[in-house]
């Protein structure tokens, strides 16, 4: 049990499904070649995570 209380699959994390489409994200870039600066990837993909952090109430199953 975690923590924070309850606990939820990976699956079902937020925080997982945005770095699974940045991954995405980054693979259709290479295939376009649409880039977008990766500083500014980097910073967007922190501001978002640590958002998602900030309203996370239940910790990950292990």
């Amino acid at each position: 049990m975690s923590s924070l209380g309850s606990t939820k699959k990976f699956y079902q994390s937020k925080t997982f499904w945005v770095n699974i489409l940045s991954a995405v994200g980054l693979v259709v870039q290479t295939q376009t070649g649409f880039i977008i600066d990766l500083s500014i990837q980097a910073i967007g993909l922190t501001v978002v995570n640590t958002g998602l952090r900030l309203i996370t109430k239940e910790g990950l199953e292990a």
